[in-house]
């Protein structure tokens, strides 16, 4: 009704029931539109409040602190959810306890928490302690959050479907917090290998690696740098985080290893003669280095277990490239195909895995390079349908840490190779675009 019903409908002296009917329906309608006006402007003061505590938390200086055990936190938690609770039990306590507003407001805070959560994670992501200290931050922090939930639902008195819209908004939140606690351990490691690349890279498969450095000492080299770390981040993160790092160190390393060699191909300018001087002698030092590195973590793996499958899936890579290239100095009795469809099943974009072939080719056999580039179209078809592009995997992922991602560090190499390749004009530029489209950031 848009106005109030005439209840005695021109005679004064008795009611109308059938407008009295209509009078207490438009009564009705009425407190009901009070109660929708009340409950938005409760949640608008909720919203603005919650922005203001979440902006200030966020932008505050939190200092890094070690707890007893040795672990590195920040107050970024506490205060959080010191702000948080407080907020939560004042909702509580001024709504009822069946209250569809009060589940409407603890998911507006939670969205907004998240929110702030996935704009502002990075700017904690400094330096190597700065990450441990937020691995565990953020790993607190969903744990906070499903303890907030399970007061709440235990103090109320909630429908099911509340209670589960409820739970399904602190899910999303736990995973935003628990995934970050990943990433944060995992990005330690750009920090780690910040060292042993200006370390090592510079000789790593030059020639002083080739004929002189004759007991893998490079290697040597990284691993026990990766040692000293080791000692930090055991005392640094929990257990569960440090096995995540590891898992970041394994795969850092298997990326390291071959961005190093593939840039050598990038710099060889000779269309002729292979860039080492002694191919076999190259595929020797190579072994040793591989078995330097894996040993390390197989070490390691004796009291991490699930470290071990880590380092298979890893290092299997690394096989195969070592394959290819004794395939490309003649070294190998199987054919070329067979390990060119184990390194696409890794990377699953046949323009890397041309660009990469290719690049073994140049630096072993450099005049059969365009002979194995065509093979590798020739392989294109079937290929793709074994491995479709999984473009899932593609730019944009925000749970992805830089570095970590073999595909595409490959993607990367191939986007600013500036070296002439053996094919038809025109066919590289092509790719090239393709991979900027997928990977360029």
């Amino acid at each position: 009704f848009d106005e109030l019903p005439d209840l005695f409908a021109g005679n004064e002296k008795a009611v109308n029931m059938e407008n009295a009917k209509d009078s207490l329906a438009w009564v009705n309608n009425m407190l009901w539109e009070v109660h929708r006006l009340a409950q938005d402007e409760f949640l608008l003061r909720t919203r603005a409040q919650t922005d203001e505590w979440i902006a200030k938390v966020y932008s505050a200086n939190h200092e890094t602190t070690q707890t007893r055990e040795g672990r590195l936190v920040t107050s970024l938690c506490e205060d959080v959810f010191s702000l948080a609770g407080i907020q939560l039990r004042t909702i509580r306590e001024r709504l009822t306890r069946k209250s569809d507003a009060l589940v409407l407001a603890v998911c507006l805070i939670f969205s907004q928490l998240r929110g702030r959560q996935l704009s502002e994670r990075d700017k904690f992501l400094k330096d190597l302690e700065s990450c441990c200290a937020a691995a565990n931050d953020f790993q607190r922090m969903s744990e906070r959050v499903e303890d907030e939930v399970q007061e709440l639902i235990q103090r109320s008195d909630l429908s099911e479907d509340l209670e589960k819209l409820t739970e399904d908004s602190c899910g999303a939140l736990v995973s935003i917090y628990s995934g970050d606690a990943v990433y944060a351990a995992q990005k330690a490691h750009s920090f780690i290998f910040e060292p042993i690349e200006a370390a090592i890279s510079a000789d790593l498969f030059g020639p002083k690696w080739e004929t002189e450095l004759t007991h893998n000492q490079l290697a040597t080299t990284l691993v026990r740098t990766l040692d000293d770390f080791m000692g930090d981040l055991e005392t640094f993160l929990d257990e569960f985080m440090l096995k995540k790092t590891v898992d970041a160190l394994v795969a850092a390393t298997v990326v390291f290893y071959v961005k190093c060699l593939l840039l050598r191909s990038e710099t060889h300018n000779n269309n002729k003669v292979p860039y080492f001087n002694d191919t076999a002698l190259a595929i020797e030092r190579m072994d040793g280095d591989i078995k330097v590195m894996k040993q390390y973590f197989d070490g390691l793996a004796e009291g991490m277990p699930a470290l071990s499958k880590v380092i298979e899936k890893e290092f299997k890579f690394l096989t195969t490239i070592q394959e290819l290239i004794r395939t490309a100095a003649g070294f190998s009795e199987f054919d070329a195909s067979d390990y060119i469809v184990f390194l696409h099943k890794r990377v699953q974009d046949i323009n890397i895995t041309k660009h990469v072939v290719g690049d073994l080719w140049h630096l072993v056999h450099p005049t059969e390079e365009r002979a194995v580039w065509e093979l590798t179209e020739s392989l294109e078809k079937n290929l793709i349908a074994m491995c479709p592009p999984d473009t899932s995997r593609i730019k944009h992922d925000r749970m992805a840490v830089p570095g970590l991602r073999l595909d595409e560090t490959l993607a990367q190499l191939c986007i600013g190779s500036k070296r002439k390749r053996p094919v038809v004009a025109g066919v590289v530029e092509k790719m090239v675009t393709s991979m900027k489209n997928n990977w360029a950031e």
